[in-house]
């Protein structure tokens, strides 16, 4: 299922949630603009889904029927997702009688090519505000980059 938790760049056309019934028409236009053919979840207006699973904007968790989390990933890839998915499940159901199954955590450092002209077009349909703040946003990223406080 996905867990829509807040409008990640309001703007003028598409502003912050001020209302329950706003968030929910948000999540439709979410849902009907990108084809989400999920079950579409809508956190409360103070955000404690969110709050509970780190307050980052594009989160992945897969977690398993006893409560376990499977795979969590801070920025989501529908591809890394769905290959995880495969080998948990090819785990789970089918794996040799002669073996037994031990599981381990990794974690790792993936990147991810970005349209901007597409994600630009998104900005902007919530309003020029949107796309300006992002603007900003991305300058600080890249001095703490530069800085050396990110893997680069």
């Amino acid at each position: 299922m996905f867990v829509y938790t807040r409008e990640a760049h309001p703007g003028e056309n598409v502003p912050h949630h001020d209302g329950l019934d706003a968030k929910l028409a948000h999540a439709a236009l979410l849902r009907d603009e990108t084809g989400i053919s999920r079950d579409i979840l809508v956190d409360d207006l103070a955000g404690t889904v969110h709050r509970a699973y780190g307050l980052m904007p594009n989160m992945t968790w897969v977690i398993g029927r006893g409560g376990r989390v499977a795979y969590k990933a801070d920025w989501t890839s529908a591809a890394n997702v769905e290959a995880f998915v495969d080998r948990y499940l090819a785990w789970r159901t089918g794996n040799l009688p002669e073996t037994t199954p031990v599981m381990y955590r990794t974690e790792q450092v993936e990147f991810r090519g970005t349209d901007r002209q597409r994600f630009t077009g998104h900005l902007l349909r919530n309003g020029p505000r949107a796309a300006q703040e992002f603007e900003k946003a991305a300058e600080v990223w890249g001095r703490r980059s530069r800085a050396g406080t990110d893997i680069g």
